[in-house]
C-alpha cells in the first residue's frame, strides 16, 4: 500500500478480517426510580408518562484513522424508572481504511452489535436490581434482521 489515500474496504468479510476488537467501553450507565419524583420537579419527559413502558435502542459508529467505534445506547423507560446504558466496541485495523457506508452499517449490525449487546443488557439489568425495580428484559437480537439467518419460510401445506 502507498502512503497516499487509505485503502477502501470492499466487503463485510474484508473488514471482519482487518478489524481487531481491542476494547469495550461504557459511556453511560444510569438509572432513576420513578417513585419519589413528581412531574413538576423537572424530571425527564419519559418518566412523566408512567405506565408507558418502552425501550429505545440506537446504534452509532465512528471511524477515525485506523480505529472504528460502534456504540449501542439503550434507554428503557418503565412505570418504575428510567434506565440508560451506552456501550461501545472499539476495533482497530492495521492501517487507516475507508469504509463505505453500506459496509460500515453491516459491520455494526452483524459484528459489533453482538459484542456490545450482552454488556448493554447486563448494565440495564444491574441498574434495575440496584434501584430495586423490576429488571426489564431487552429483546434478543433478531438474527433474521441482521442477516445471520435466512428469512423464515411460511409453512407449506402437503
Amino acid at each position: 500500500m502507498t502512503a497516499g489515500a487509505p485503502h477502501e474496504v470492499s466487503s463485510l468479510e474484508e473488514l471482519q478480517q482487518l478489524a481487531e476488537l481491542v476494547d469495550v467501553v461504557y459511556y453511560e450507565v444510569s438509572g432513576r426510580r420513578t417513585e419519589g419524583f413528581d412531574a413538576s420537579d423537572g424530571a425527564d419527559e419519559e418518566m412523566k408518562a408512567a405506565g408507558d413502558d418502552r425501550a429505545d435502542i440506537r446504534l452509532m459508529q465512528r471511524m477515525e484513522g485506523n480505529r472504528l467505534a460502534v456504540r449501542t445506547r439503550a434507554l428503557v423507560v418503565t412505570s418504575e424508572g428510567r434506565l440508560v446504558a451506552d456501550v461501545a466496541a472499539l476495533f482497530r485495523t492495521p492501517e487507516p481504511v475507508r469504509i463505505p457506508a453500506a459496509v460500515a452499517k453491516r459491520f455494526a449490525a452483524v459484528i459489533a452489535t453482538p459484542v456490545t449487546r450482552p454488556y448493554l443488557r447486563e448494565a440495564i439489568h444491574q441498574s434495575a436490581v440496584k434501584l430495586g425495580i423490576a429488571a426489564p428484559v431487552l429483546p434478543v437480537l433478531d438474527l433474521e434482521d441482521i442477516g445471520l439467518l435466512p428469512p423464515a419460510q411460511p409453512p407449506t401445506t402437503p
